[in-house]
């Protein structure tokens, strides 16, 4: 399809932006027109270096922008021709936790506890998840959130130790555990894959929630990456199976 389309100018980059990164608000602006419709289906993109003339950016910067948008299967990227948008999968829907999500973002009810908090030797199988020597030091927590008193998400993290980086502070506030879910909030954070499964609780597990004998729940295994695509820490969330009530829309949708 040989339609010429071009980016809104009322749509800019702030470069000032020391929390997302150019190329990220670029991809941003994409999605953005993409899901507006301006930019349909089989049109091609202008080039890379054209659109960084017009927001004053490398090509290296615009090519990472198109990338990012491109893995989410919004763009197709055709040796000698070019960058196409394509329209998206329907088999790979987005699914959102709507109650777990509005407990977590309830901050006068919601209340994070550190349950432990200690530096250790990241040994052979975190090390290898964190791309790590097995005597590396890593930082272990374990969290608990409660919604107006009551336990209702454990929380296990292995985090790669940095004195000097702002990632040990952020994780201790509950800001942090909503950015996994949300994408939002974690500056240093570019991705995070979250893989769930059903689980029986243990008897532990139980009496942690302060569950009345329910032994059923999610287990959400999360992974998440800073914007050099290296991975910063893991771990894995346990909620009863009644908070996490998934949801998703289909197709292209602006938000």
């Amino acid at each position: 399809m040989n339609l010429k389309i071009t980016f809104p100018k009322d749509l800019s980059i702030d470069k000032d932006n020391d929390k997302t990164p150019a190329y990220v608000q670029l991809s941003h602006i994409i999605k953005k027109v993409i899901a507006s419709g301006d930019f349909p289906s089989g049109a091609k993109l202008p080039s890379e270096a054209s659109i960084g003339r017009h927001y004053g950016l490398s090509t290296m910067t615009v090519r990472q922008a198109i990338g990012l948008v491109a893995e989410q299967g919004l763009l197709r990227r055709i040796q000698g021709s070019g960058t196409y948008v394509t329209t998206p999968a329907w088999t790979q829907a987005s699914f959102t936790w709507d109650g777990l999500m509005e407990k977590l973002n309830d901050q006068r009810n919601a209340s994070l506890t550190i349950i432990k908090a200690s530096i250790t030797k990241a040994g052979p199988k975190v090390a290898e998840s964190l791309d790590l020597d097995k005597d590396d030091k890593v930082i272990h927590l374990v969290r608990m959130v409660s919604y107006k008193g009551k336990p209702f998400l454990l929380n296990e993290s292995i985090l790669k130790f940095d004195p000097n980086a702002p990632i040990v502070e952020a994780e201790l506030e509950l800001s942090s555990l909503t950015g996994l879910f949300s994408g939002e909030g974690n500056h240093y954070i570019k991705k995070t894959f979250l893989r769930v499964e059903p689980t029986v609780l243990s008897h532990q597990e139980v009496s942690v929630l302060e569950l009345a004998g329910e032994e059923t729940a999610f287990k959400i295994n999360y992974i998440f990456y800073d914007f050099d695509d290296l991975p910063l820490g893991s771990g894995w969330f346990l909620t009863p199976r009644r908070h996490a009530v998934l949801s998703t829309k289909i197709g292209l949708w602006d938000r």
